[in-house]
């Protein structure tokens, strides 16, 4: 793997404490009560206020370590690369970067061998940039094989899930990598009915949430399986259709589970649900979204904030391109505000791919590209969890000039933000808390 630096360049020093949770990875009495329809806005308008663009810098969990980068500006450059392909093989990114409580970033990724056999891989990235290889799991003669998600475990393990495919036959998988080792275990998926997982994430226990779809009946489901054996504890139907649409899932600060599914329109009939679980798998409530005569747009992305809010990020096409956000109760699924995050310009339409959930705040990485081959512009929006975007700062990106806007953020173990541009060959960077 070729690394490639560009300036400004400042180089980390050596790891500096406990890093950040990943998004999706943190972790009552049963309920079926739901409410239906569209969100109310008479007691939840729609926010206004203007960002600004100056502003004191975010606060961020990071150590006070003389170590840790805490004497540069916030959001200087430290660090950047490109995540080279090795010769013969091809990989393709499949989620953000992920953070070990050493400071070392995992870049997961599908990979096809020279003998067209596939693979899951991790890029391993030392806290300072410095390339540390990629490492490929257990090979299968498979046709196909997708990553459908991967998060840090408690023991420091990155866990990934995704399926193959032979033929007609579904091969539902979930694997462990440890620090910059190949694949330790991979057990197959022993669920009856979710086969193709879509989203992973992880409480703080040996066992995973899969949101994901069946490839032998309609439905949208929810299972907690065993990361070492793959053995269902439970499964449960979300939704009794939504093949077609986005999948997103996150747990709440006590390990609350919720997921979502929207689309509309599109193939089969519109869908915006939110629902939350427990541990056990009992559904607790669920909240339609979608609003008669909506314009055409899709869930873009769901969180859940530490003061116990569900946040959910939708992406609209028509009649005009923007992304907007909805707070909910995660007591019980009820609208708490509502706001628009960013709008089409000259620069382009926003494009989301996930928002990260710093301590006080949600960090919204919105990239944008007018076309093909036009400029890439980045900026960092900061969210309160009052729905308001207080803080806009742009990101240079140096030495990717243009490419694909999909763009994801992290936090580092010393509160830095750690970015990925997700592109045949990614850009990742570092810069300051």
């Amino acid at each position: 793997m070729r690394w490639t630096r560009f300036a400004p360049v400042l180089l980390l020093a050596c790891a500096c404490g406990p890093g950040a949770p990943q998004d999706g990875e943190t972790d009552g009495s049963s309920s079926s009560d739901s409410t239906a329809g569209g969100p109310s806005t008479s007691d939840a308008p729609m926010t206004t206020d203007t960002p600004t663009t100056e502003g004191p810098a975010p606060t961020t969990d990071g150590p006070e370590d003389e170590t840790c980068p805490n004497s540069q500006p916030t959001l200087t450059p430290l660090w950047s690369g490109l995540v080279e392909q090795e010769e013969g093989a091809e990989r393709l990114v499949a989620g953000g970067p992920l953070v070990l409580s050493d400071g070392r970033i995992a870049v997961p990724a599908t990979a096809r061998l020279p003998d067209s056999t596939f693979g899951v891989s991790v890029a391993w990235v030392s806290p300072d940039g410095a390339p540390l290889g990629w490492k490929t799991g257990e090979l299968q003669a498979l046709e196909h094989l997708e990553v459908a998600g991967a998060a840090v475990a408690a023991d420091d393990t990155v866990i990934v899930s995704g399926r193959g495919v032979v033929g007609e036959q579904q091969l539902p998988f979930i694997a462990r990598f440890d620090a910059g080792e190949p694949e330790l275990s991979r057990a197959a998926l022993k669920t009856t009915v979710l086969d193709v997982p879509k989203a992973l994430a992880l409480p703080a226990d040996d066992t995973a949430v899969l949101l994901g779809l069946s490839s032998h009946q309609d439905g949208t489901w929810l299972a907690r399986v065993d990361i070492d054996t793959g053995g269902a504890l439970w499964e449960l139907e979300m939704l009794p259709s939504g093949h077609l649409a986005p999948l997103s899932l996150t747990l709440g600060p006590s390990g609350e589970i919720v997921a979502a599914v929207g689309m509309w329109p599109n193939n089969e009939a519109a869908v915006m649900q939110v629902m939350r679980a427990d541990a056990a798998g009992t559904l607790l409530w669920t909240r339609d979204l979608l609003e008669p005569n909506a314009p055409t747009g899709a869930l873009n992305d769901l969180v859940v904030t530490p003061d116990g809010q569900v946040v959910v990020l939708q992406r609209w096409f028509a009649p005009e391109e923007r992304i907007t956000a909805i707070g909910l109760s995660l007591a019980d699924g009820a609208t708490l505000w509502e706001t628009e995050v960013a709008v089409a310009g000259p620069d382009g339409a926003p494009e989301l791919v996930r928002a990260h959930v710093d301590a006080d705040a949600l960090l919204l990485p919105i990239a944008r590209q007018a076309a093909k081959d036009a400029p890439l512009s980045v900026e960092l929006h900061r969210m309160s969890f009052a729905g308001q975007v207080v803080h806009i700062a742009p990101l240079t990106l140096a030495g990717r000039e243009n490419g694909r806007p999909l763009v994801e953020v992290t936090r580092g173990r010393c509160g830095e933000l750690v970015v990925l541009q997700k592109e045949v060959v990614p850009w990742l960077g570092s810069f300051a808390p």
